[in-house]
């Protein structure tokens, strides 16, 4: 790769290609469905970066006319343009500032509706990529446990999580004060509800809001987390928001940029906490619950394993049948 180009990667993509090894195999079964490539600010038209997830490397490109084209990069050539009538490509998808791939069977799913990423009554602002030394499993198990929020994020009460819905290729939740336990912060600067929507077994959208009544249109606060495996035990993590304007008129500008500012900076205080948690967690062989676990821990690593086809590669389809849920007597073990 040419100096120049190495320049214009970012510093995340710079350090997962020092640490690449000479070669290596996709081992762990992930489940279908989209997952995070890039913040599409950071793909400029005719630049090619070299990626790879889950074990595999991949060409990212945006063309002279803006549409972003991924294709299978098992060459060598990363640094010149991919001679794409000659490789496949894999179904891609830029939508609320983000672009997104899809791993597993064709046709690919709908993206979840996420519109106020896209209303001119919000500013959509992307976050930052984080390298985690694990896949996405113990990742997002972290986000739907409760238990979590009085140890990382300054919560004062108790807390806990009702799940709303698990059918199927949805799973959703609120985060809400337990009983006793109203006036207390989840975090800091914000009020102890939320409604979490997964718009992929990786892929969370989590919405503030003002009490137990479900507001999915005009919340003050939505942020997207993704989490997409790159090779065996590392994975990139990703956020970006969308804040409702105070305003629409230019003298509301100021205002809204430093109510966006302010927290952007809350978010990212709080998932820096949490991936001192996360940037060296490993998925246990076995598991063992306890109580504090609750029950969104246990439905959502149903809602995971239900979206997994066992042996599915890009290279290798078997009959795209999802793997069953597991009973709950066979999660027992050790959790860490």
């Amino acid at each position: 790769m040419t100096a120049l180009r190495w320049q214009r990667l970012k510093a995340h993509d710079r350090q997962l290609i020092q640490s690449r090894p000479a070669s290596g195999e996709q081992r762990t079964d992930y489940p279908i469905g989209w997952y995070f490539a890039r913040f599409s600010e950071d793909l400029a038209p005719g630049q090619v970066v070299p990626v790879e997830f889950m074990s595999r490397r991949y060409a990212l490109f945006r063309d002279q006319d803006g549409a972003v084209v991924m294709i299978d990069g098992q060459y060598s050539a990363a640094d010149r343009d991919p001679p794409r009538a000659r490789q496949p490509t894999i179904p891609v998808l830029e939508r609320v500032g983000n672009i997104w791939f899809w791993y597993g069977p064709e046709p690919a799913r709908e993206f979840l509706d996420v519109a106020s990423f896209d209303s001119s009554r919000y500013t959509n602002v992307k976050g930052e990529i984080h390298i985690g030394r694990s896949d996405p499993l113990p990742m997002f198990e972290h986000v739907a446990d409760s238990y979590h929020f009085p140890h990382n994020h300054k919560a004062a009460g108790q807390l806990e999580y009702i799940v709303t819905a698990n059918e199927g290729d949805r799973f959703e939740f609120q985060l809400r004060p337990a009983p006793g336990t109203d006036g207390v912060n989840v975090q800091r600067f914000f009020k102890p509800h939320a409604f979490i929507e997964m718009a992929g077994p990786c892929i969370a959208v989590y919405r503030a809001q003002k009490n137990a009544t479900i507001n999915r249109d005009s919340p003050l606060l939505t942020v997207l987390l993704g989490a997409t495996p790159v090779r065996e035990n590392v994975s990139i993590l990703s956020w970006r928001i969308a804040v409702r304007k105070v305003g629409t008129t230019p003298f509301h500008s100021p205002l809204n940029w430093l109510l966006t500012r302010a927290i952007w900076r809350v978010i990212a205080w709080n998932v820096h906490v949490d991936l001192e948690v996360l940037k060296w967690m490993r998925r246990p062989a076995k598991t063992l619950w306890v109580k504090p676990d609750g029950s969104s821990v246990r439905e959502y690593r149903n809602f995971y394993n239900r979206a997994i086809i066992t042996g599915w590669r890009p290279d290798h389809q078997p009959d795209p049948q999802p793997a069953p849920d597991r009973p709950e007597a066979e999660l027992t073990g050790n959790r860490d």
